[in-house]
């Protein structure tokens, strides 16, 4: 690279550094309008930097969310932290509704929260709200103007309080606008589900018109395809079983059962023998008591295990 091309390389890692700082409310704003007014080239590529950013944005963080610290059992909103340049170099985008650089100024900050696999959490929003993180997943807030929670990554339970500011659910596949009540909204590699437990929610999906969900259904996302369905109140159990910590199988087949249990542990449960995914499934376990759960297996259906290495290998007995 020409020293032109290493100094502007350089020029534009500056922009990004404060973009990210000015967009999480670390900056010294003096020092960026310093920066800024010190030459033109500064403010026109900062400019460039957060327009890229503006245009390939919808209103999500998905890879500029880092895992944050743990939570308390129910904590309250704790400041953001630095988000990595990497990934704002990477080309993540966030939403800046902004008319130029001096808005960044007046940006309110997000704020982060992550559970490890296994982990649930509670966390209390800035209005009272209640967001219960289930394993695996990554959140972000912001309740300025409106309340806007992100889902990037898992899956979330919502109490949300009536407010006169409406209520902003984001995440890849599904972004909704919901009233109070009781929510839960899971993101999943085939797509994702918005569950509406009590309450409504109007919500769009990849570019398709506004939809009412009503209490008691959802909004699934699956291998490319939406549907609204309404839900039993026993699926409604079911899914929403994980609060207390457990999994609720009703006639699920058996490779499906594995990779609910699978989201909750470190050692992955495999099946050994592809004719064993069909086998049926019902009743209840905990969610950290894998164990229950094999041995069940073995004496319901004579479907024995084996840990070896990180897997737990499932296997029909034959003895």
């Amino acid at each position: 690279m020409g020293d032109e091309g290493q100094a502007g390389a350089e020029l534009t890692a500056q922009a990004i550094d404060w973009l990210v700082a000015l967009d999480c409310g670390t900056a010294d704003k003096q020092a960026f309008t310093a920066w800024r007014d010190a030459d033109p080239r500064h403010a026109s590529v900062f400019a460039q930097v957060a327009a890229t950013w503006r245009r390939t944005a919808d209103p999500r963080l998905s890879v500029l969310l880092d895992t944050a610290e743990p939570m308390s059992s129910v904590v309250e909103p704790a400041p953001s932290r630095q988000v990595s340049r990497r990934a704002v170099a990477a080309g993540a985008a966030a939403m800046l509704s902004i008319g130029g650089a001096g808005a960044f100024l007046a940006w309110p900050r997000r704020s982060y929260a992550a559970t490890a696999v296994g982990e649930r959490r509670t966390l209390r929003l800035p209005d009272g709200s209640l967001a219960m993180l289930n394993t695996d997943t990554q959140v972000a807030w912001r309740f300025a103007g409106d309340r806007e929670l992100w889902v990037e990554q898992g899956e979330a339970a919502l109490l949300v309080r009536a407010a006169a500011k409406p209520f902003r659910l984001y995440s890849d596949p599904i972004d909704a606008q919901v009233s109070d009540g009781r929510f839960n909204l899971r993101i999943a590699p085939e797509g994702g589900q918005l569950l509406v437990v009590a309450g409504s929610a109007t919500a769009t999906y990849r570019g398709a018109p506004a939809k009412t969900i009503a209490a008691g259904s959802a909004l699934t996302l699956a291998d490319g395809a939406a549907r609204i369905s309404r839900w039993s109140p026993d699926a409604l159990a079911a899914a929403t079983a994980w609060e207390q910590g457990r999994i609720v199988f009703n006639g699920m087949p058996l490779d499906r059962a594995i990779a609910e249990f699978n989201r909750y542990l470190t050692e992955k449960m495999v099946l050994r023998q592809a004719d064993l995914a069909t086998t049926r499934l019902g009743g209840a376990f905990q969610i950290d008591d894998p164990d229950s759960f094999l041995l069940a297996l073995r004496e319901g259906f004579a479907i024995d295990h084996r840990r070896t290495g990180d897997r737990i290998e499932l296997f029909r007995r034959t003895d």
